[in-house]
């Protein structure tokens, strides 16, 4: 009904009634350019929200994940522990493997989550590092995510 309502426009605002649209993906300016990606998944699993694109293909050939204690919609601090990045160029090997910049200011909001309509809403900015021992030039030192966006449908 309330659904119907924010819809049809009547006796209701869209945006005190209704969630965001949920695209189950991420969108970002990565190094200077548009980023996204439309085939994220969500999970939580007792209290742990992992948010995850790990697609691998000839055309999307890099992996990102967020995971944290969920603790509702509130600001998190990001470590190490909190995010995985990495990609493998044009599926060549091996695997790269990106970590937090410890001395940039990243961060992970949580601006909306409904468990019973299944989805959670966001945004981020981080910068991640290659590992050092990695000494292929192919592959970028750095890797940010600026005004990264989020809508992810939660798997049940």
């Amino acid at each position: 009904m309330g659904l119907l309502c924010c819809m049809a426009g009547f006796s209701c605002i869209p945006e005190k009634c209704c969630a965001p649209p949920v695209l189950s993906g991420f969108s970002a300016t990565k190094n200077g350019s548009e980023w996204q990606v439309f085939n994220a998944t969500g999970r939580i699993r007792q209290d742990t929200l992992t948010l995850a694109d790990t697609t691998i293909d000839p055309q999307h050939s890099e992996a990102l994940v967020f995971k944290f204690k969920l603790n509702g919609v509130a600001d998190y601090t990001l470590d190490a522990t909190n995010v995985a990045y990495g990609y493998v160029l044009q599926m060549d090997n091996p695997y790269v493997h990106y970590t937090l910049d410890p001395g940039y200011a990243n961060a992970f909001k949580l601006t909306f989550y409904d468990t019973a309509a299944g989805f959670v809403a966001g945004s981020f900015d981080i910068k991640l590092n290659k590992d050092p021992s990695n000494t292929d030039t192919r592959y970028p030192a750095s890797v940010t995510f600026l005004n990264g966006a989020f809508n992810i449908h939660l798997s049940k």
